[in-house]
C-alpha cells in the first residue's frame, strides 16, 4: 500500500460542495512556508545572526555569569543564580559521614555478636554492613546527580531561549 502523498499514487476526486467543506475555505497559504505534503528544505539563513557558513560549536553556559557568591546569589530575586548545584558537593561529603559511621557501627555490633557466641547474626552484621554502606553511597549518589541534572536542564533550556 502506498502513501496519498507519494507520487505515483492516483489523486482522489474532489469532494462535492463548496471548497473547504462545512467550516469554508481553506486557508490562504503563507509564501513562506511550502504547501502541506512538501517535504521542506533547508531554511534560508537569517541576516540577523551572521553569517552562516561557519558551524558553531555549542557550549553550556557558564555557572556563574556574574561573579555572585553563595551570599549574593542567596538575595538574587529573580532566582538566577542557584546555591543548591554549590551545596551538592557539601551534601554528598557530609552524607558520606553518618553512612560511613552507621556501616562501623553494623560491623562492630557484628564483632561484639561473634564475641558473644551468636556467629550467625555476627556473620550477618558484618558480611552486610559493607552493602548497606555501598547502597546507600550509591542512593545518595543517585539523589544529588538528579538534583543536578535538573539544574543543568534548566540552563540549557536557557540557552535556548536566549539563543533565539
Amino acid at each position: 500500500m502506498t502513501n496519498p502523498s507519494d507520487p505515483g499514487h492516483p489523486q482522489h476526486p474532489p469532494a462535492p460542495g463548496p471548497p473547504g467543506g462545512p467550516y469554508g475555505p481553506p486557508p490562504q497559504q503563507h509564501p513562506q512556508f511550502p504547501q502541506p505534503g512538501a517535504v521542506p528544505g533547508p531554511r534560508p539563513p537569517d541576516p540577523a545572526y551572521g553569517p552562516q557558513d561557519q558551524q558553531q560549536d555549542w557550549t553550556p553556559p557558564p555557572r556563574d555569569p556574574a561573579g555572585k557568591g553563595i551570599l549574593g546569589a542567596l538575595f538574587d530575586m529573580n532566582f538566577d543564580h542557584m546555591i543548591t548545584v554549590r551545596l551538592v558537593k557539601l551534601i554528598y561529603v557530609i552524607s558520606l559521614v553518618p553512612i560511613t559511621l552507621l556501616a562501623l557501627l553494623m560491623a562492630g555490633y557484628g564483632l561484639d555478636w561473634l564475641a558473644q557466641d551468636a556467629t550467625f547474626f555476627g556473620l550477618l552484621l558484618l558480611v552486610t554492613a559493607p552493602f548497606m554502606w555501598l547502597f546507600q553511597m550509591l542512593a545518595v549518589r543517585v539523589l544529588m546527580e538528579f538534583v543536578i541534572n535538573q539544574f543543568k536542564i534548566s540552563e540549557y533550556l536557557r540557552v535556548i531561549k536566549d539563543k533565539d
